[in-house]
């Protein structure tokens, strides 16, 4: 149980982080006085380089330091990268000192982020196993604990932390929780269950590259009998396809030299099995071309919709509605959204597939279409207002359809992406690969910033101004629905092609495994 929770309070310290870093569009407007387009870059920058990262750290904590030293390096990240960022906001320092130490503040957070995201929830479910019996009331204790506590930090979070008014406590703040958190966390760590790091699996497919690469002057050989293949390492053998063969070499057994001297060196010879689990990796490769545009889509709740919404009403009676709040909602959303897709995913296990098709991909894409399209109806009332009143009444309301919208279309690509790597893939690589579209939809999410440039220039500057009174960002949000529309197309290309390799090389592979 004190294990579990000492673990847990990382999860709570980084919920205070998340809506701290939440506002950050708000502060980069209102405290350093930037144009909300330049503001929105450098949210889009932090947030892309952050997620693009989160593949190679990965790698990092299988190959060689583990979750548990992970986490440590996690929370030593933020507590440091929270502390510069309070320092960077405090009245002590102005001009390029500001900006030069906000900068590496963002940078040292990025790496507590990528980190706690892949290490919390591994090293957290090791602790539960490590407890035995989880039926035990000590256990079924700290469950309740660590679940009101995840009920009631972002509540808390929500709430209070937007009505602290100098910007400079309020990273302090998240520093703070972060530091206590981490004394709370290394009180346990010689009671924690710890995995040693037994390398990465994506070492197969360097193998796999570095092999067929060094054969390239080989000549090919048509007789798949004469690839290599280690019969004793069990039932985990896959059949050849004729797909990709240009990583065949891989496999390939040179005449030249003896067998045994080729199986000694595992970045000369690979087994057919390996070479046909890289395969599967590619062909997954295509689809991921959807997560750039849909990263774009992403991007805009932490950047255009939080500033659309700093700009209406957000007073509730006589309440001034904290604007955290709209990211509850959409959080709601996408956790609603994913348990509806396991649903989906549980009911339908029982029926047979003639093809892997993720669905949920489109469906998303299509929720993508709709949300960029209310935002856009959204953001033209609002200027309609604000160009006959001097005060807008308007409520701030009027967004959570968009918020909830983008809160689905989250969870639901998200978890079908999961779902549907789990079934294309390895089962050692899968998580990998999730993490692959997690650094392509980071690199969606970057790509915001030449669109929003683009557009910029095509509409003679007209769209994009200093403030967003006086830009278009109505006419923005329906280029990025035609935008959504045209990759509800590139999905169906991609998948189609792939259904045809698919029922050429995976069809044909569960004939002969039968």
């Amino acid at each position: 149980m004190a294990s579990f929770l000492r673990v847990i309070v990382l999860s709570w310290a980084f919920t205070v982080a998340w809506f701290t870093l939440w506002m950050l569009m708000i502060y980069l407007t209102k405290e350093m006085k930037l144009k909300f387009t330049d503001a929105a870059a450098i949210v889009n920058v932090f947030a892309g380089v952050s997620a693009v990262a989160h593949l190679g750290m990965q790698f990092l904590v299988d190959a060689f330091i583990g979750h548990f030293w992970m986490l440590c390096l996690s929370t030593l990240a933020f507590s440091f990268g929270f502390g510069f960022l309070a320092i960077s906001a405090s009245p002590i320092l102005s001009g390029g000192a500001q900006k030069g130490l906000f900068y590496v503040a963002l940078t040292v957070i990025s790496v507590g982020i990528y980190g706690r995201s892949i290490s919390l929830g591994v090293f957290t479910e090791d602790q539960l196993e490590d407890s035995g019996n989880n039926g035990n009331p000590a256990m079924l204790t700290s469950f309740v604990i660590g679940n009101v506590g995840n009920f009631v930090f972002p509540l808390l979070a929500s709430t209070a932390l937007p009505q602290i008014s100098p910007w400079f406590v309020r990273f302090a703040v998240p520093a703070g929780c972060e530091v206590l958190a981490m004394l709370i966390f290394l009180s346990g760590a010689c009671s924690y269950k710890r995995e040693r790091p037994s390398g990465s699996p994506l070492t197969t497919v360097f193998r796999v590259f570095a092999a067929s690469a060094s054969k390239m002057s080989s000549g090919y050989q048509n007789n798949s009998n004469q690839l290599y293949e280690d019969t004793e390492c069990g039932l985990d053998m896959k059949s050849h396809t004729s797909s990709l063969r240009c990583l065949d070499r891989a496999a390939m057994i040179l005449q030249t030299e003896p067998l045994e001297q080729q199986r000694g060196n595992r970045w000369r010879l690979c087994r057919v099995t390996e070479v046909e689990q890289t395969k599967s990796v590619i062909r997954t490769v295509p689809l991921f071309t959807t997560s750039l545009i849909s990263g774009i889509v992403f991007s805009l709740g932490n950047t255009f919709f939080l500033e659309q919404a700093n700009h209406l009403d957000s007073k509730f009676g006589s309440w001034n509605l904290p604007l955290p709040l709209l990211l509850l909602f959409s959080e709601a959303a996408r956790l609603g959204s994913r348990e509806l897709c396991v649903m989906a995913a549980k009911r339908n296990a029982q029926a047979p597939k003639q093809t892997k098709t993720p669905y949920g991909i489109p469906v998303s894409i299509i929720l993508s279409v709709f949300c960029c399209a209310i935002a856009a109806h959204v953001e033209s009332m609002r200027l309609k207002v604000v160009r006959t009143q001097e005060t807008v009444y308007m409520s701030v309301f009027w967004l959570l359809p968009q918020y909830v919208l983008l809160g689905s279309i989250t969870g639901i690509y998200e978890n079908s992406f999961a779902l549907y790597l789990e079934e294309t893939v390895p089962e050692e690589l899968s998580q990998y690969m999730v993490l692959f579209n997690v650094g392509v939809c980071g690199v969606g999410i970057m790509s915001n910033i030449a669109l929003v440039s683009v557009v910029g220039r095509v509409s003679g500057g007209n769209w994009f101004q200093d403030t967003i009174d006086k830009s278009r960002l109505d006419n923005y949000y329906w280029v990025l629905s035609a935008l959504s529309m045209f990759n509800l197309l590139l999905y169906f290309s991609v998948t189609n092609r792939y259904t045809k390799c698919y029922k050429k090389d995976g069809g044909a592979q569960e004939m002969i495994d039968r």
